[in-house]
């Protein structure tokens, strides 16, 4: 059985990245986050530690579990021990919010399909989607980058202009 399948007597499950409106498909396989790279989903944020947390398939039903982490909060409570969830129920990793959702996912929210490792390079399976704090920062991509020096030199490029004119005057 596929790792990303399930019971077909068990409703599909979802985690939802509220920001992004992303939603992960939750399997018969633990699925976790943290800012190490090993995991479901890497958020890259200094209050996520690297194994933050990890919801665990137990029968029918998915268990919140945060490894000992600080700043795991369900519906606003701080969590310490397991956590059976429900669907509708609010889970906030460091300042990242996720939704557990076992009934039809909300108009506007993508799943990301994990795909399959056949003819694919080994390099692109060893990456991992990454959650980046707006706020924070980090996540660029190289466009982003070459953008921001772009700007730079177009910025520099005015002031030299503006220099010459009013000396000139």
């Amino acid at each position: 059985m596929d790792s990303m399948t399930s019971d077909p007597g068990k409703p599909a499950a979802y985690l939802i990245y509220e920001l992004e409106r992303r939603a992960y498909r939750l399997g018969d396989e633990s699925f976790s986050i943290g800012r190490g790279a090993e995991n479901s989903v890497v958020i890259r944020e200094p209050s996520v530690s690297r194994a933050h947390a990890e919801v665990r398939p137990e029968g029918s039903e998915y268990i919140l579990h945060t490894a000992g982490a600080t700043g795991t909060r369900v519906n606003g409570e701080g969590v310490t021990e397991p956590y059976r969830l429900e669907d509708g129920d609010r889970i906030d990793v460091g300042l990242v919010e996720f939704t557990f959702r076992r009934s039809k996912l909300p108009l506007g929210v993508s799943i990301v399909d994990p795909g399959s490792g056949e003819g694919h390079d080994a390099d692109i399976l060893t990456r991992r989607e990454t959650i980046s704090n707006p706020i924070l920062g980090g996540g660029h991509t190289p466009e982003e980058k070459t953008s921001g020096t772009r700007m730079l030199v177009l910025i520099v490029a005015i002031v030299v202009l503006a220099a010459w004119f009013f000396l000139i005057r």
